[in-house]
């Protein structure tokens, strides 16, 4: 038999044991993608979230070890993962979602990857800035100590300007039209039987342990000799214990004038008291009745 036909089979041989078996894919989290809706198409350059509303997250793991194969060439993966969202001052904006791929996979699956999903929930009071999801993976079979990757998305909010204080501070005052407007009103003048509507903001207010806050306000009416009106010492009180740190928080005040009320002008004197902080203040705004 000559020869000649075995040399290109030969040479074939030589070439695959010297490049070796195709290199495994490095542990890693891959296919990040943020959406307004579960399995959605990617958030558009330039969208902005606003508070309340929800970020579908999605991820997938490759590179990930698999057990020996058992008799049914069966392998098995344990991977453990945990998706977090931050805001751009690095406060956690609700505790991390978390969960596992505890599988058994056949020679079918050989070229899986295991999809996670996860909502966060833009805080209602978020501020303005540049977050992020932060997706951890953990391989529990990746030898001693196993393995961990992690990917990073970022994202944009549109919150509420109001400006930071170091202290008990009212921001915002606006006389509106109804409870379920924002814009304020030109001129604070109103009929007697109307109602009267008034929207702030409060911050500056400290927070005790877990994100607490404590405050309240009241306020008084006071005609144009300076004599009082109408007066609510404790109008609303706000105490509540929330996951992420709210540094400020808006206020709404409602007055309905008699039908028979004198004409002229008046002035509200709003007062805020902050019980944790042990500080108070408060500003003095016109209206009048024509």
């Amino acid at each position: 038999m000559s020869t000649k036909w075995l040399r290109p089979a030969f040479l074939c041989i030589l070439v695959f044991l010297c490049l070796g078996a195709p290199p495994s894919k490095k542990f890693s989290v891959v296919h990040l993608t943020l959406s307004v809706s579960e399995d959605g198409a990617p958030v558009a350059t330039g969208y902005e979230f606003v508070g309340g509303e929800t970020v579908f997250v999605s991820a997938q793991v490759e590179g990930y070890t698999r057990s020996p194969a058992d008799r049914d060439e069966n392998r098995d993966i344990r991977l453990t993962y945990q998706v977090d969202a931050k805001d751009s001052r690095g406060n956690s904006l609700q505790e991390p979602v978390k969960g596992k791929f505890d599988s058994t996979l056949s020679t079918e699956d050989k070229d899986w990857l295991p999809k996670l999903r996860a909502t966060v929930v833009v805080p209602p009071l978020a501020d303005s800035g540049e977050y992020q999801v932060i997706v951890r993976v953990g391989d529990n079979l990746a030898g001693p100590g196993g393995a961990v990757a992690e990917s990073t998305a970022k994202f944009s909010v549109k919150g509420r300007d109001v400006a930071p204080s170091d202290t008990l501070t009212i921001r915002n005052f606006r006389f509106v039209r109804g409870e379920d407007d924002q814009r304020a009103l030109r001129v604070a003048a109103y009929r007697p039987g109307d109602a009267v509507w008034a929207k702030f903001d409060m911050t500056g207010y400290k927070m005790g342990e877990g994100n607490q806050f404590d405050i309240g306000y009241g306020l008084s009416v006071l005609r144009d000799d300076g004599t009082t009106a109408y007066q609510e010492p404790h109008a609303a009180d706000l105490k509540e214990q929330p996951f992420y740190p709210q540094r400020y928080q808006p206020g709404v005040l409602n007055l309905n004038l008699a039908k028979d009320q004198k004409l002229g002008g008046y002035t509200i004197v709003l007062a805020v008291r902050d019980n944790i902080g042990n500080q108070s203040c408060e500003i003095r705004q016109k209206f009048s009745v024509e």
